[in-house]
Protein backbone atom coordinates (compact mmCIF):
# COMPACT_ATOMS: atom_id res chain seq x y z
CA UNK A 1 0.00 0.00 0.00
CA UNK A 2 2.97 2.26 0.55
CA UNK A 3 3.85 2.17 -3.15
CA UNK A 4 0.34 3.27 -4.13
CA UNK A 5 0.62 6.30 -1.86
CA UNK A 6 3.99 7.08 -3.40
CA UNK A 7 2.44 6.89 -6.88
CA UNK A 8 -0.37 9.27 -5.94
CA UNK A 9 2.09 11.78 -4.48
CA UNK A 10 4.33 11.46 -7.54
CA UNK A 11 1.36 12.06 -9.86
CA UNK A 12 0.34 15.19 -7.96
CA UNK A 13 3.89 16.60 -7.98
CA UNK A 14 4.44 15.83 -11.66
CA UNK A 15 1.10 17.40 -12.58
CA UNK A 16 2.13 20.58 -10.79
CA UNK A 17 5.55 20.51 -12.51
CA UNK A 18 3.98 20.05 -15.97
CA UNK A 19 1.56 22.91 -15.37
CA UNK A 20 4.36 25.17 -14.16
CA UNK A 21 6.76 24.36 -17.02
CA UNK A 22 4.01 24.47 -19.62
CA UNK A 23 2.87 27.91 -18.52
CA UNK A 24 6.23 29.64 -18.16
CA UNK A 25 5.11 32.00 -20.92
CA UNK A 26 2.50 33.49 -18.60
CA UNK A 27 5.12 34.10 -15.95
CA UNK A 28 7.32 35.92 -18.45
CA UNK A 29 4.38 38.02 -19.67
CA UNK A 30 3.67 39.12 -16.10
CA UNK A 31 7.29 40.23 -15.58
CA UNK A 32 8.55 41.55 -18.93
CA UNK A 33 12.34 41.68 -19.44
CA UNK A 34 14.38 43.53 -22.08
CA UNK A 35 17.13 40.90 -22.31
CA UNK A 36 18.21 38.83 -25.31
CA UNK A 37 19.06 35.11 -25.52
CA UNK A 38 20.35 33.48 -28.72
CA UNK A 39 19.40 36.67 -30.56
CA UNK A 40 15.76 36.50 -29.47
CA UNK A 41 13.99 38.45 -26.74
CA UNK A 42 13.99 36.44 -23.52
CA UNK A 43 10.26 36.81 -23.06
CA UNK A 44 9.74 34.84 -26.30
CA UNK A 45 12.54 32.28 -26.44
CA UNK A 46 12.50 31.05 -22.83
CA UNK A 47 8.80 30.05 -22.86
CA UNK A 48 9.32 28.24 -26.17
CA UNK A 49 12.39 26.39 -24.91
CA UNK A 50 10.73 25.52 -21.61
CA UNK A 51 7.60 24.42 -23.42
CA UNK A 52 9.49 22.12 -25.78
CA UNK A 53 12.51 20.91 -23.87
CA UNK A 54 11.21 21.38 -20.34
CA UNK A 55 8.13 19.27 -20.96
CA UNK A 56 10.24 16.72 -22.89
CA UNK A 57 12.66 16.34 -19.98
CA UNK A 58 9.82 16.12 -17.47
CA UNK A 59 8.24 13.39 -19.59
CA UNK A 60 11.48 11.39 -19.52
CA UNK A 61 11.79 11.81 -15.76
CA UNK A 62 8.13 10.93 -15.19
CA UNK A 63 8.48 7.79 -17.30
CA UNK A 64 11.63 6.64 -15.54
CA UNK A 65 10.34 7.25 -12.01
CA UNK A 66 6.86 5.98 -12.88
CA UNK A 67 8.32 2.68 -14.09
CA UNK A 68 10.26 2.30 -10.84
CA UNK A 69 7.12 2.92 -8.80
CA UNK A 70 5.18 0.42 -10.93
CA UNK A 71 7.88 -2.20 -10.32
CA UNK A 72 7.66 -1.47 -6.60
CA UNK A 73 3.87 -1.92 -6.73
CA UNK A 74 4.30 -5.26 -8.51
CA UNK A 75 6.79 -6.47 -5.88
CA UNK A 76 4.45 -5.34 -3.12
CA UNK A 77 1.50 -7.15 -4.73
CA UNK A 78 3.58 -10.30 -5.23
CA UNK A 79 4.59 -10.21 -1.59
CA UNK A 80 0.99 -9.81 -0.49
CA UNK A 81 -0.13 -12.52 -2.93
CA UNK A 82 2.35 -15.02 -1.49
CA UNK A 83 1.20 -14.16 2.03
CA UNK A 84 -2.42 -14.88 1.04
CA UNK A 85 -1.44 -18.24 -0.49
CA UNK A 86 0.30 -19.25 2.73
CA UNK A 87 -2.81 -18.39 4.77
CA UNK A 88 -5.05 -20.48 2.51
CA UNK A 89 -2.91 -23.60 2.85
Amino acid sequence: MKAYKKEVQFTIWMTAAFILVGNVGLIFSIFPVDAMLFGFPVMYIVPILMGWFGVFLLTLVAGKIGNRIDDEIERENDTLGHADEVKEV
